[in-house]
């Protein structure tokens, strides 16, 4: 099974990966000029030229940026997760909420009014115009290039989010479920990091041979990078629910900072990420938090 990987740059975090399998394009990089210019020129006479078809893992800002942008990408079919259309179609209103959620997350950090626009710019995007031709629900199969992959609802970093197994092969089109460094990665609005571990759990049951990311190359070394993510997950709820217990009434910032190492330039990223695994802990009944103005305020259960 054949794919070719295309690198673009992204505002803040690196790059985000574009593939290409056939006459199908998967995902369309970020939103912002530095991604959608390069991919607009690979669309016009370089490695996208020709493809006929979009399929997003995922609609995130780093994933669905050229169809939101491009005209001539936004006018090809589109196969997206079940329950992603509506925030495809409505990715101002999804930006807007998504940069809601976050401000009053972080309360209690002193944001610039423009901090999220580099990242999650407010624009006018191409929203309806984006045909969507196909949902993928869970145990769909979709054929890419000359390949027939089973699509697999993997949540946690978002809810609408697939991967894609072609067990001949070994292969998995991971999306974003495993990371470059094996750990949670916030999205808004829809971030589980139960549903996270859940998905892992059930892709480690397919010992694959190697995992296709769209952040990094590809992952050889499969079964240890999901057994690694795993084991993160209860590491870091363990350190989490351990300091809460030690400290008491404390700020997700500061266990953003203390707890799980957050510098300066990383800590409203890192309290996202804390925030998160608060919900899991609350979940099972371990600690409790509260959002309030000053931020989010944690005491032991």
């Amino acid at each position: 099974m054949e794919y070719e990987r295309l690198e673009f740059e992204q505002p803040v975090y690196g790059g985000v990966n574009v593939l290409r399998v056939g006459d199908t394009m998967v995902d369309t990089g970020h939103v912002a000029p530095v991604s959608r210019d390069a991919v607009r020129a690979e669309l016009d006479e370089g490695r996208l030229a020709g493809v006929e078809r979009v399929l997003l893992t995922h609609p995130h800002v780093d994933h669905v940026g050229g169809s939101e942008t491009i005209g001539p990408l936004a006018d090809l079919p589109h196969v997206v997760p079940a329950g992603a259309t509506p925030i495809v179609h409505g990715f101002g209103d999804y930006l807007r909420r998504a940069r809601g959620e976050m401000s009053r997350l972080l309360a209690g950090f002193d944001l610039a009014p423009d901090h999220w626009d580099a990242y999650f710019p407010l624009g006018a995007y191409h929203e309806e115009r984006i045909g969507v031709d196909r949902t993928l629900e869970d145990g769909d199969a979709v054929t890419l290039g000359d390949a027939e992959f089973s699509v697999l609802h993997t949540p946690g970093h978002a809810e609408h989010h697939v991967s894609l197994w072609h067990e001949p092969s070994g292969t998995l089109f991971s999306g974003d479920l495993v990371s470059t460094n094996d750990h949670f990665q916030y999205g808004p609005l829809y971030g589980d990091v139960r549903a996270y571990r859940e998905s892992l759990e059930r892709i480690r049951d397919l010992e694959p041979d190697r995992l296709v990311p769209m952040h990094g190359p590809e992952m050889p070394d499969a079964g240890a990078r999901i057994e690694a993510s795993l084991s993160n997950v209860d590491r870091t709820a363990d350190r989490l629910e351990t300091d809460v217990i030690d400290r008491g009434e404390c700020w997700a910032r500061d266990l953003a900072r203390e707890t799980l190492g957050a510098g300066e330039a990383d800590a409203p990223f890192m309290t996202l990420i804390t925030y998160e695994y608060l919900r899991y802990l609350e979940r099972e009944g371990r600690l409790r938090f509260d959002v309030g103005e000053d931020g989010i305020r944690v005491f032991a259960g």
